[in-house]
């Protein structure tokens, strides 16, 4: 791998609703490159299509930055496979990652249980935990960087994962208020490539393909739809804006 030949895209999705919908209509998956801040890729979708890295043209060397939604070993893999780089908030309750086994283990993988990991590694971060992410056949080898949450910002997040699962009529199992504490970002970068304190880094500037869409949606009005779903109409409408969006990106 030649870390000097990497490109940096954060990817990320927004919805657009018909006019007095409430729920999704259509989806808009967004990736932008992280060093100049303009659209890379935009593709329109309708609420059927989710979250993933099929909808995007990416190539080898390309390092994309996403959320906890694109926990998908299924596409992930492949991607990786195909010379791919990504930086990845992990959710340990979407997707398992695994370790080498030792001793009885030996010779297989075995996956690693993240909740029982972290209370043994207290505040004592490592520059990061190797690990192997798998689906089929294929396995690749990959790092999660664990970085524990400052003391004020631990306690809001108990708070919220106490108040998500109140919302559902049950209390919160220790190993969701343990993980809560924790910022997880996992990566098939190595560490002598991307070191504990450049992924957190990297992972915190997401948020400006958050102001992507929200320039988007507040100055272009993309979200404004005038037509309803399945007609030609508010599929022109989606496409007309955002080749605008383009346009006046290249012109600035």
């Amino acid at each position: 791998m030649d870390s000097g030949k990497l490109r940096f895209i954060v990817i990320d999705g927004s919805t657009v609703q018909e006019p007095g919908a409430t729920a999704t209509t259509y989806r808009l998956h967004i990736a932008i490159d992280l060093i100049n801040l303009s659209l890379h890729q935009v593709e329109v979708t309708t609420d059927k299509e989710g979250e993933n890295l099929d909808h995007y043209k990416l190539e080898a060397g390309d390092v994309v930055l996403i959320d906890r939604g694109y926990n998908q070993p299924q596409t992930l893999v492949p991607f990786i496979d195909r010379g791919g780089e990504v930086i990845l908030r992990y959710n340990a309750h979407s997707i398992n990652l695994y370790e080498e086994g030792t001793g009885e283990d030996a010779g297989r993988m075995v996956k690693i249980d993240w909740y029982a990991r972290l209370r043994k590694l207290g505040n004592n971060c490592p520059r990061g935990v190797p690990v192997w992410l798998c689906h089929g056949n294929k396995r690749m080898q990959g790092y999660l960087h664990a970085i524990p949450l400052p003391a004020e910002k631990a306690a809001e997040a108990r708070r919220k994962a106490h108040q998500r699962a109140k919302d559902k009529g049950r209390k919160p199992s220790n190993e969701a208020l343990t993980l809560s504490e924790w910022v997880l970002i996992s990566t098939s970068l190595p560490p002598e490539v991307l070191c504990t304190s450049t992924a957190a880094a990297l992972y915190r500037v997401r948020w400006q393909v958050e102001l992507v869409i929200k320039r988007l949606k507040s100055l272009l009005d993309v979200d404004g739809l005038r037509a309803h779903k399945g007609s030609k109409l508010a599929e022109l409408y989606l496409h007309g804006k955002l080749l605008y969006a383009a346009v006046l990106e290249k012109m600035m």
